[in-house]
């Protein structure tokens, strides 16, 4: 069997809703190339999977459904999704999304045919919220356009975000295996990423091919916020160990998630905890500015008190 030049892998769970116009913003992208899509639902409880079925059949030979009997979660879903293709260039694809633009995946296969030097490529998106399609808001701006090109360096040092479902990459600048931790990270495409820049540029093309739907169910939206900066924190820490402490100013410099964990636990009532991480926030601080005590002391009398004068 030929090679296909481009596989998309295509995550889903629970995408009922959704899942039909994602497929059919894959499927309608106009191309010159072998194509194949790999669709990966993670043991649904909605529809998804008959949906997914019924496309497959629709499409043979372009569409290659996975449907799994048990659920992975979605990291672990997303990593074996990827190993699933076969192609030169893998995009990536969630079943709540839609592109919307129909040659997305030739603009950004001819870009990386084109740089070599980059281990992948993203575009600009569109975010808007469910309940109101008119609140579409372009992602990137004038204000925060990234570079055509930038390496790790400038990732870190600028925090710069790329939308996962935009992206496209080399194959071959994927992890053969991942540590442990990794499957338990929220924020697991900021991490890949990373991990793929080690093997060249990140290139940025400034079209708009994707429309980001925020809704209730999506994974990140729903996490409490504790356990979002937990996460975050232990991320950090293993980033920067993965990365033999080259990035320790950033990574090694947790004195705001500190802060904003400690006042997030006082605001739930657990004062306990909130001595504690406010302590590792004061023992983090290397900055005289980043002491922020009439803030701090504000927000405590605000939960203590209820914002009242006394």
């Amino acid at each position: 069997m030929k090679r296909p030049k481009v596989s998309v892998s295509l995550i889903t769970y629970n995408h009922e809703k959704y899942i039909s116009a994602c497929l059919d913003s894959v499927v309608n992208q106009i191309v010159g190339f072998d194509l194949e899509i790999v669709v990966s639902d993670d043991c649904s409880t909605d529809g998804t999977a008959e949906i997914v079925s019924d496309y497959a059949v629709r499409y043979p030979g372009l569409i290659r459904p996975i449907l799994r009997k048990q659920n992975l979660g979605l990291v672990k879903n997303a990593v074996s999704t990827i190993e699933s293709c076969t192609g030169e260039y893998i995009a990536l694809m969630e079943g709540d999304d839609f592109w919307i633009d129909s040659n997305k995946l030739q603009v950004q296969a001819d870009y990386l045919d084109n740089n070599a030097d980059c281990a992948f490529c993203f575009t600009n998106n569109y975010t808007f919220l469910e309940e109101d399609p008119g609140t579409m808001k372009l992602f990137f701006t004038d204000q925060n356009k990234p570079p055509q090109k930038f390496d790790l360096d400038f990732f870190i040092e600028h925090n710069t975000i790329i939308p996962n479902n935009t992206k496209m990459f080399r194959r071959e600048v994927q992890q053969a295996t991942f540590p442990d931790w990794y499957y338990s990270c929220l924020n697991w495409d900021w991490v890949l990423h990373i991990m793929q820049s080690l093997h060249g540029k990140m290139g940025y093309i400034d079209i708009v091919t994707l429309a980001y739907r925020r809704h209730p169910g999506a994974v990140f939206m729903s996490k409490d916020r504790i356990r979002v900066l937990l996460n975050g924190i232990n991320t950090a820490m293993a980033i920067n160990k993965h990365l033999d402490f080259k990035y320790n100013n950033r990574f090694g410099n947790l004195w705001w998630e500190y802060r904003e964990l400690a006042f997030v636990y006082l605001e739930n009532g657990e004062v306990r905890n909130f001595v504690k991480y406010y302590l590792k926030h004061i023992a983090s601080i290397k900055k005289f500015e980043q002491f922020k005590l009439k803030d701090d002391f504000w927000l405590l009398r605000k939960n203590l008190f209820g914002g009242r004068n006394k």
